[in-house]
């Protein structure tokens, strides 16, 4: 991580102040994502309930494929 900058902003030049701003900015993204990263990685843990079946078996069955018959 760069250091911060002491120099009074009036004694840059332009192009040093959009650095700066450039770098604050930067800086500020990078610290949002990583707040975000560690939420959901946060949120990977146990469910705070429980459902009433298991998670891969499917709920509902299509029953008008598992017959065989021949069409008219």
């Amino acid at each position: 991580m760069q250091e911060t900058n002491h120099i009074p902003p009036e004694r840059l030049t332009p192009e040093q102040r959009r650095h700066e701003v450039a770098f604050l900015l930067a800086q500020g993204l990078v610290r949002l994502r990583e707040r975000a990263t560690a939420q959901s990685e946060k949120g990977r843990g146990e469910s705070a309930f429980v459902l009433g079946f298991a998670s891969q078996k499917s709920v509902h069955t299509d029953s008008i494929n598992s017959t065989n018959r021949e069409s008219k």
